[in-house]
């Protein structure tokens, strides 16, 4: 068993280790084994990564451990607080990684013996502001993910003379089309709670820029006016048309998703992930297994105009996976030169090709990998919309999560007013202890 030992101790180690066998960094001693565990991506996936990086590192052998999320959540607590393995491990940022920041070696000296202090520039923010805490990075995003898109099917909007909506009116007015022509305008799986959590959040920036943070940091109250309106946004969706009949018993995926998908369905929330809709092959395996011959075009906007500023809403987000190093990896050199490899510009172009948002600045996404012009514009438009991303998609308190999943279901439901649900969150909120974040 490993024995722990301090972040800052740890990481003096590593470099002096380093520094007195001359060698640079990106190095690794021979014939190491890191173990490497999480619950994305596939084994599949991950072995590709394994066997591009042994290519420049064939004395380092890494294995990936696989485990769906629930599971691995446990298998992780179990892990990591006895001092054994992992070596690197995947986290998503927000609780998770408070949650485990007493075992993650600061990764700030290493970064910057590699590439110097201005070493964050070559990162998304919103892929690496959320791993950090003043000097210290407890991980490394690995590719990343971002919320606030509406995505529509080009094929079904040109068919009925429409387009995307940009305001709340024109939401509104293309769902009902839709739904007039025997089409679901709009489809969300309410069952979901991070769904649910991922259009709140998108109606609060939208309405007041950033505040929805602050509420978060205890800095404003949740019964901020902005953010009960943005509440009562949501509220409306069940009686204006744009959530569909029975919204709250149906599941994003697969449910919703399929829908959309099939061309059943117009629109759908999404983010940066959903760009799988448009890669050729996973399109080809979706027409076979949902049974549907039409080649769709599958596009993102912007989320629509909300506070009449003309503009429309802002991507948030964050990593999707973050990779981190366990303080107590007693192969400290290789599961440095792994993870760092992993955010190289070789990977993150494996990223790419594989449609996942890059975490490094400058990589594109595969344009060859989808099916049509309109798509591929797309790509790198969802590029450029990073660089305007307005926050996070995860929060640091779970109680503080939870809380609002409750309002957001009991506002669907009739069960409380937005006033009274943000009255509710709000209460949840005072307990919250932020003295360590």
């Amino acid at each position: 068993m490993r024995s722990k030992i301090s972040r800052s101790l740890f990481t003096l180690v590593v470099l002096t280790a380093v520094l007195l066998v001359g060698l640079a960094p990106l190095q690794a001693q021979p014939t190491a084994t890191v173990e490497w565990w999480g619950w994305n991506p596939s084994i599949e996936r991950a072995q590709a990564f394994i066997d591009a990086f042994n290519v420049t590192y064939p004395d380092i052998q890494v294995n990936y451990t696989f485990n769906q999320y629930n599971d691995y959540l446990n298998v992780l607590r179990l892990g990591v607080t006895s001092g054994s393995d992992p070596d690197v491990f995947g986290l998503q940022a927000g609780a998770l990684v408070s949650e485990y920041q007493d075992f993650l070696l600061d990764l700030t000296p290493l970064l910057q013996e590699t590439y110097g202090d201005s070493w964050r520039d070559r990162f998304y923010a919103l892929g690496i502001d959320p791993l950090t805490s003043g000097d210290v990075t407890y991980a490394l995003p690995w590719y990343l993910s971002a919320a606030g898109y509406l995505w529509y099917n080009q094929y079904l909007l040109d068919q009925y003379g429409l387009s995307a909506p940009t305001t709340w009116q024109e939401w509104i007015d293309v769902t009902k089309t839709f739904n007039d022509n025997g089409i679901t305008g709009f489809v969300q799986g309410a069952r979901d709670a991070w769904v649910n959590y991922d259009m709140y959040i998108a109606l609060a920036n939208e309405i007041a820029p950033g505040k929805i943070y602050q509420a978060e940091a205890g800095e404003v109250p949740w019964t901020d006016p902005d953010l009960v309106m943005a509440m009562d946004y949501w509220r409306q969706m069940f009686e204006n048309g744009i959530m569909q009949e029975g919204a709250l018993g149906v599941a994003q995926y697969p449910d919703a998703r399929e829908l959309w998908i099939q061309g059943k369905a117009a629109g759908i929330l999404m983010g940066s992930w959903n760009t799988d809709s448009m890669e050729k092959n996973a399109y080809a395996v979706m027409q076979e297994s949902l049974g549907f011959d039409e080649v769709y075009s599958f596009l993102p906007f912007l989320f629509p105009d909300i506070n009449g500023d003309g503009e429309p809403g802002r991507l948030f987000g964050g990593p999707d996976v973050a990779l981190a190093i366990n303080t107590s990896t007693d192969v400290p050199e290789a599961a440095w030169t792994f993870l760092n490899w992993m955010t190289s510009e070789e990977a993150q172009a494996l990223q790419g090709s594989f449609l996942n948002v890059p975490a490094l600045v400058g990589i594109p996404l595969n344009e060859e990998a989808v099916n049509t012009d309109s798509e591929r514009a797309a790509l790198g438009q969802i590029l450029s919309d990073l660089e305007n991303s307005i926050g996070k998609r995860e929060f640091l308190y779970l109680d503080l999560r939870t809380a609002l999943a409750d309002a957001l279901q009991n506002v669907a439901t009739g069960v409380q007013s937005p006033e009274d649900a943000m009255a509710a969150v709000e209460a949840v909120s005072q307990t919250v202890d932020r003295s360590g974040s």
